[in-house]
């Protein structure tokens, strides 16, 4: 016989089976007999359907549902399902859910649905259950439970309940967009009916958080789940590719659609114009493919054209297709709007070609287009550029008397614009006139009267004859609210006055902005201008302090504070702590360092120098070798006493046989004034030319000189390396005339002994080389060398020593001389 059951929360009830016989039973004597039992049973009612609830309660056998199922279900699945009450079901559900048994219910309703014979319950669920189901979704949502809110409307998806209303759909969609979940927000938009929308919002709510990987999981999961192309889904994935600032990925989009035979249409044309208008030339590729597939090009498609050639700075371009909208416009195929002509005034604009931008806000006139702020804000910025204050200042009248609403953006530009121009005072009397809600006409130039409050006096006229009434008007309507961009250019305005600029900052904190880097970096410039090197590091303090690390900028204006105040070492010391916090210094950095010495006075600052120098190449900035060259050549030659004619030959700039890479020598200088003396034992001097050889022996001997001067004594004697040749074979004239060059400095110039030194192999000894022109100079081994001779000969090291003993010897006629 079946076996009835009813669900209770997440438990079901059944009823006990048939007692067996009793002629089959052996049961213990403790045990009551099975007569007794079977008639105990015997008496107590059957449990049907129709009144098996009110039963179930008395019952003691109850076990959770899903374990039921587990153990019955394979004895006759379809007797199960047939045995089900559905009635009870939903009631159970509401019970489960009144008690927030939520993944009990869930799990329950998922068994009977793998279970089948029960495909829907929206009959037993009035308006009172499906906002219990409403809220307690909304409590899941709140609580952060979102896999457990959409597995619920999911199960009741599947039984045909309408989960529509249960939540706002953006507060899952927004909560999966945080937690970086997109195939949840997928899942849950596939319940409902709008779903192609919702997808659409998933993949840009992801791109406004610039999450393009989430993003494209999305989107990948939402090709599953359509069955035609959609282009509001290619269209928001663009888009997306957009925000992140990923253009290729959108053109990795684009080819796959094209692979799939899927023709854009013009509004995913145009999100991948738009997405690409850095690329001028892909853009106008975009044109012509959208065209050779028969799309036609509206407004949009030529704005993005404009925006295209805005960025690429591409004004004749821009014309061109100007004149050609227009003449579209003349044949009523289009009509141009005011992003057209707010596009190509900014074009003209950023070009400061100011007259043409005026003329274009006469078209607009012309043709019944009232400017907007961007149109406005483009052709005070013209004006502004051009350095046409009064121009400009009048614009934004204008502007005014259209009842356009200016942004601060329009305000930063007038005032820019006074400071560029050296106005200082009159941007000052504008920030405080606007900030006090008194746009009095206080714009022409020469106005120095000041309106107080309460003042009954006409205002000066402004250009356009603004009555005082309108303009207070104006000024209620459109409040100024200062930025850190319109402090940062009154801080400019403040010229080298430190105190005046202060006071700007802590007005700034005072009205809740704080101080960026740019703020920062314009007051330690002022320092600069003063010569305050203290209030620049005070700065960088503060900065500190304030828990801002400084910037690049920040730091290379300080080191351009301390340079300019003759103030090297402070410089440098900054230069040091900003490599310490990982602050890489940039060209001007380096180049601020470089030029900071239009000589050097000791082998110290020629080794700081050369040290900046090197850091410099290893960062990838090309330096200027020709202005170092020259501190460091005056340098070298002050080695020589009475040198100036001596300079003047030997100047590296009278020679147009330099031909090498252009950091070869300071190279050469560098490697050996960056070794302590002692280790100095050889000069290479290999691959230069005679001047330059000499410049890096004048480079070695003032080191060794200084240090001398300090007590460090020579050790040892010191090599010149040359060149290097072939065995048997007559050195180069290169290697000739440097080595004619070197002895003429040392013996003649510097009155040292040389001597040509034992020839040296690269692989093995060779017979000795006979050096042309040294006739009166011995050949013959050194004393305490030994001669070498072998029969193989592959090259032979040409060097020339300049003993201890001579060194010496110069050395204490230098100090005897000083």
């Amino acid at each position: 016989m079946m076996r009835d059951f009813v669900i209770l929360g997440s438990s079901i009830v059944t009823p006990p089976p048939n007692p067996p016989s009793s002629s089959s039973s052996s049961t213990p004597s403790t045990t009551p007999s099975r007569s007794h039992r079977h008639r105990h049973h015997h008496h107590k009612p059957k449990l049907t359907p129709s009144h098996s609830h009110s039963s179930s309660i008395s019952c003691t056998l109850q076990a959770p549902l899903n374990h039921y199922i587990h153990v019955h279900v394979h004895e006759n699945a379809s007797e199960f399902v047939h045995s089900l009450n559905v009635k009870l079901l939903a009631k159970e559900v509401l019970a489960g859910i009144r008690g927030r048994k939520v993944r009990a219910v869930i799990d329950s309703l998922k068994r009977v649905q793998e279970l089948g014979g029960v495909s829907s319950l929206s009959s037993h669920f009035d308006g009172h259950a499906m906002d219990l189901f409403s809220k307690e979704c909304r409590r899941l949502v709140k609580s952060g439970q979102l896999e457990e809110a959409v597995q619920f409307m999911e199960v009741l998806a599947h039984f045909q309940l309408s989960v529509r209303e249960l939540v706002q759909p953006l507060d899952i969609i927004k909560q999966c967009v945080c937690n970086q979940d997109p195939d949840l927000a997928v899942r849950y938009a596939c319940l409902l009916p709008h779903a192609h929308i919702l997808f659409c919002n998933i993949i840009s709510e992801f791109g406004k958080r610039r999450d393009l990987v989430s993003a494209l999981k999305a989107y990948e999961a939402v090709k599953k789940n359509l069955d035609n192309p959609n282009m509001y889904i290619y269209r928001a994935i663009i888009d997306a590719c957009g925000l992140c600032g990923d253009f290729m990925k959108s053109r990795y989009i684009y080819e796959d659609l094209l692979n799939q035979k899927i023709t854009p249409n013009i509004y995913v044309f145009n999100s991948l114009m738009n997405v690409n208008t850095h690329d001028l030339s892909y853009t106008l590729n975009l044109y012509q493919n959208m065209q050779n597939l028969g799309l036609k090009p509206d407004m949009t498609s030529y704005n993005i054209l404009l925006k295209a050639c805005c960025v690429a700075g591409r004004v004749d371009l821009a014309q061109d297709i100007y004149r050609e909208l227009k003449q579209l416009e003349s044949a009523g195929w289009l009509k141009l709007d005011v992003f057209t002509y707010s596009t190509i005034i900014k074009v003209f604009a950023d070009a400061k070609l100011w007259q043409m931008a005026l003329k274009i806000k006469q078209d607009m006139l012309s043709a019944g287009v009232s400017l907007n702020t961007v149109a406005w804000s483009s052709l005070i910025n013209a004006c502004a550029h051009a350095g046409l204050v009064e121009q400009a200042i009048q614009l934004f009248e204008e502007m005014l008397l259209a009842d356009c609403e200016p942004n601060t953006q329009c305000f930063n530009i007038i005032l820019h614009a006074c400071v560029e121009a050296c106005q200082y005072d009159r941007a000052f009397r504008l920030f405080y006139s606007w900030k006090g809600n008194k746009m009095l006409g206080s714009f022409g130039e020469g106005n120095n009267s000041k309106l107080e409050h309460g003042d009954t006096q006409t205002a000066i006229t402004a250009p356009n004859s603004i009555s005082r009434p309108h303009i207070l008007s104006f000024a209620e309507r459109f409040p100024f609210t200062p930025t850190i961009a319109t402090y940062n250019i009154l801080l400019k305005a403040c010229g080298t006055d430190y105190y005046h600029a202060k006071a700007l900052i802590t007005e700034m904190k005072k009205v809740g902005l704080s101080p960026n880097y740019i703020s920062w970096s314009i007051l330690i410039d002022i320092c600069g201008g003063s010569d305050n090197v203290g209030g620049a590091i005070e700065i960088l303090k503060i900065m500190f302090d304030a828990g801002i690390k400084p910037d690049v900028v920040a730091y290379t204006t300080a080191i351009k504070v301390c340079v300019e105040s003759k103030n090297f070492k402070q410089g440098l010391m900054l230069y040091e702590e900003m490599k310490t916090y990982e602050i890489h210094p940039n060209w001007v950095t380096y180049n601020t360092l470089l030029r900071a010495r239009n000589r050097y006075g000791s082998v110290l600052e020629v080794q700081q120098c050369l040290t900046i120098y090197q850091d410099m190449r290893k960062a990838g900035y090309k330096p200027n070798d020709y202005y170092l060259e020259e501190l460091i050549e005056e340098w070298c030659e002050g080695v020589i006493q009475d040198n100036s004619k001596i300079q003047r030959e030997f100047s590296s700039s009278n020679f147009s046989e330099l031909e090498r890479p252009p950091s070869l020598l300071l190279e050469k200088i560098a490697a050996h004034l960056l070794k302590r003396v002692a280790d100095i034992l050889a000069i290479d001097v290999q691959g230069l030319t005679k001047v330059e050889a000499r410049l890096v022996i004048l480079a070695v001997l003032r080191m060794i000189k200084e240090n001398y001067s300090s007590g460090h004594s020579v050790n040892d004697d010191i090599l010149i390396i040359i060149g290097a040749t072939k065995a048997d074979e007559t050195p180069s004239q290169h290697i000739l005339e440097v080595q004619e060059a070197i002895i003429k400095l040392l013996q003649n110039e510097l009155g040292l002994e040389i001597f040509p030194a034992k020839t040296r192999f690269a692989l093995s000894d060779t017979s000795k080389l006979e050096i042309p022109n040294l006739t009166n100079l011995s050949i013959e081994a050194l004393p305490g060398e030994k001669a070498l001779t072998t029969t193989r000969r592959p090259a032979v090291l040409h060097r020339l020593k300049v003993t201890k003993k001579s060194l010496y010897g110069w050395l204490h006629r230098k100090l005897s001389i000083k």
